[in-house]
């Protein structure tokens, strides 16, 4: 089963504390359903106990896809990264976008003019099968059916492809293994965390070509740098505005992703809204952790719950 969320225009604190709350969610699930099996290994169970254990098992073997967009437009930056090296805040302040450092690795990805998702799922799911890498697939063949539906000629990489190296790479100047392109240039970027028996993963479809401007929002001090990742930008990345007239509407572009997740996972769906536990969670991590200067720039990497 996949729980489906569709929560568009939000902005970069609040996207990525729902990310995080639906990550601990799923933890929470997993756990009771290890005290629930350990229990019964105790005792002999009521009938009533039996069905509690089993609808706690169907939670925690529950997924949740959320296909979003963020308003106003913001830059991500990775778990581990140094802000004030890649990234003038001022700038960003200037021209109105948003600062937030996510819980998983890369480097900075400007969001603007795209569609983003985020799928978590215990690693032990059954449609998983318990091995690296089939999330990654699985989405990545999920969105190039969604995408040739739309009439684009999208493909998946099946191997990873370097940018330039050293320190004139951002997220989309190289490709990763299961990435999507159209005619050799990046179109879809993800990332992925593990935490105890969870994986999140998140990506970005680009739609338009707002995240060309990511090197107006970065350090002055380095026009040589920021040059060359302008140039690998223009030359590496191509959006579905480049390449259908008409672009779909973001009701279209969730039907049609859900869908094709459905089918390339096999298992069923349900439309669904947060929960009351996990709004006060994402509620809390918005003021504790992602609006908040202390993890935004902090510059030495801690460890996540």
């Amino acid at each position: 089963m996949i729980r489906v969320l569709s929560t568009p225009g939000c902005s970069a604190a609040y996207n990525m504390a729902v990310d995080e709350a639906l990550l601990d969610a799923c933890r929470r699930n997993g756990s009771r359903r290890d005290r629930s099996r350990r229990d019964a290994g105790r005792r002999d169970a009521s009938r009533r106990d039996a069905g509690r254990r089993d609808a706690s098992r169907r939670d925690a073997e529950m997924m949740t896809l959320r296909i979003y967009s963020w308003r106003p437009p913001a830059v991500s930056i990775g778990y581990g990264q140094q802000l004030d090296s890649e990234i003038d805040p001022g700038q960003c302040e200037r021209y109105g976008i948003e600062l937030v450092r996510r819980i998983t690795g890369g480097r900075a990805v400007l969001h603007d003019q795209e569609l983003a998702y985020s799928l978590v799922a215990p690693e032990s799911h059954p449609a998983l099968g318990s091995r690296s890498g089939v999330m990654l697939r699985a989405v990545s063949e999920a969105l190039v059916e969604t995408l040739k539906q739309f009439g684009i000629p999208a493909e998946m990489s099946l191997e990873a492809h370097c940018g330039a190296g050293n320190n004139d790479d951002v997220c989309f100047t190289a490709i990763g293994r299961y990435e999507i392109t159209a005619g050799g240039r990046k179109l879809a970027g993800s990332a992925q965390r593990r935490s105890r028996g969870v994986v999140l993963q998140h990506g970005s479809l680009l739609l338009g070509p707002g995240h060309r401007r990511l090197p107006l929002l970065m350090p002055a001090r380095d026009p040589e740098r920021r040059e060359t990742i302008a140039r690998l930008l223009d030359q590496r990345t191509v959006s579905v505005a480049e390449l259908i007239p008409d672009l779909p509407s973001f009701e279209e572009w969730t039907d049609r992703l859900t869908r094709s997740m459905l089918d390339r996972l096999n298992v069923e769906g349900r439309t669904d809204v947060l929960d009351a536990d996990e709004r006060r969670a994402a509620e809390s991590l918005v003021r504790t952790r992602y609006a908040n200067a202390h993890w935004t720039y902090r510059r030495t990497a801690s460890h996540v719950r």
